[in-house]
């Protein structure tokens, strides 16, 4: 009878703690899928792709019962960007796939199609003209000259010396004067198709295509790239505040959650990077709602993030708390796989931290390992640690690598370790 009374004492909390991991993790892939949806448009620059997000995770705060900081959800901010609405390229008598076959630099600036010579840079003549300054001086100089009012094409060449493939990669910023502009640069690559976003517009069209595209009678049949140079794009943070035991000391959670939009009909869904790491904040929220922490949490949704860190650059020289009262920073940052591990940027540095982390996990086995990185400017943890923050950026390891592609989607995510996460990083959080 005891035994009894005991499994049935015992049954309804399993029951509760199944039910509860469960409905955290649907809860997360509910959170991706939305985000990363085509309604969202990439959250980029069209479609108000960003606004809708923002004001999406607001809703969420809200549903919480995050407290407003000013009596808001938001911190506004202008930015400016250069937005590609759209872009086609027809060559050899095929249409590409903008995101699967080719981009354009995101700094290209509108053009249509222009009829006009061909002119193909000679990799090989560049890399032997190395030998001396004097033939160097040469090759530049007929290369300026062939070069002039005509479309440019770099063929895919891979160099030995690493150097080398940058100055190849980057030739083209030569072709800026006033009188070339009429005309586009075709630069083919092996490399993955990654993109990128630019708060500049250059004079020079550039489109990068996949190298199965080249051949060396290359018909260039049409083109058009429609862009947009605003300079004041309006842009906001999101946050939000639970109050803890003790208000003194603050822990921000953190994530961006912009990501590159949508060019034509292309969108890049951004479902790693990064809805995965909004997904992990909400149910940090979501869980800290129900259970009062002891230092009081921030959450902070950031935008602008793949444009350059803006939003969190803009929160640290607007501050809506007191910086010096931050006791700890964490950001996550592409939490969508985890079967390898996870890799923690600053834990070389704040090593007493890592070390209570990497315990707590040994303890418990929640994850395979927890990699060990120093210093690194890219998320949104740097604006805060050049201003004294102690911080982690936190992403997963492991998953498809899907990454600024039109292949980061919600279906490509496996989640496999975002619950253990969950527990690792609120056991941290209670100990810090």
């Amino acid at each position: 009878m005891k035994r009894l009374v005991l499994f049935l004492v015992f049954f309804p909390f399993c029951l509760f703690a199944q039910e509860s991991g469960s409905t955290s993790l649907s809860y997360a892939r509910s959170i991706i899928d939305t985000l990363a949806s085509e309604s969202f448009s990439g959250r980029g620059y069209v479609e108000e792709g960003m606004e809708k997000s923002a004001v999406f995770i607001a809703r969420e705060f809200e549903k919480f019962g995050l407290e407003k900081l000013n009596g808001s959800y938001f911190q506004e901010f202008t930015m400016p960007i250069n937005v590609i609405y759209d872009a086609e390229l027809n060559l050899n008598g095929k249409t590409l796939r903008y995101g699967v076959d080719f981009l354009v630099k995101p700094n290209s600036k509108s053009q249509g199609y222009q009829q006009k010579g061909v002119y193909y840079f000679d990799p090989e003549g560049f890399a032997n003209s190395l030998g001396s300054e004097p033939e160097l001086i040469d090759f530049i100089q007929q290369d300026m000259i062939a070069q002039k009012g005509k479309h440019v094409v770099f063929p895919p060449h891979h160099f030995e010396i690493d150097s080398l493939n940058q100055y190849y990669k980057h030739w083209a910023n030569f072709y800026r004067p006033e009188e070339n502009r009429n005309r586009a640069v075709f630069y083919f690559t092996a490399d993955k198709l990654t993109a990128s976003l630019s708060p500049i517009q250059d004079s020079i069209t550039t489109f990068i295509i996949d190298k199965k595209y080249y051949t060396k009678d290359l018909n260039i049949d049409n083109y058009k790239i429609e862009s947009e140079l605003i300079k004041e794009y309006s842009v906001k943070n999101i946050i939000g505040r639970i109050e803890g035991r003790d208000p003194d000391s603050l822990i921000l959670v953190t994530a961006h959650y912009d990501h590159l939009g949508k060019v034509g009909n292309a969108y890049f869904p951004g479902a790693s990077d990064n809805a995965s790491g909004v997904a992990f904040m909400l149910n940090l929220a979501k869980y800290y709602s129900q259970n009062q922490p002891e230092y009081t949490l921030v959450f902070i949704a950031f935008g602008a993030e793949e444009a350059g860190l803006k939003g969190s650059k803009y929160f640290v020289e607007n501050p809506l708390i007191e910086l010096d009262k931050i006791k700890f920073l964490l950001n996550f940052d592409i939490m969508g796989a985890g079967e390898d591990g996870i890799q923690i940027v600053n834990s070389s540095v704040f090593t007493k931290e890592y070390e209570l982390l990497n315990q707590i996990n040994s303890d418990q086995k929640y994850i395979k390992q927890i990699k060990k990185r120093g210093e690194a400017c890219n998320s949104d943890h740097c604006p805060f640690y050049q201003k004294g923050v102690p911080s982690f950026f936190t992403y997963t390891l492991g998953g498809p690598g899907y990454y600024h592609d039109v292949f980061d989607t919600s279906d490509s995510l496996n989640l496999a370790e975002f619950e253990d996460l969950q527990k690792l990083f609120i056991a941290f959080i209670e100990q810090l």
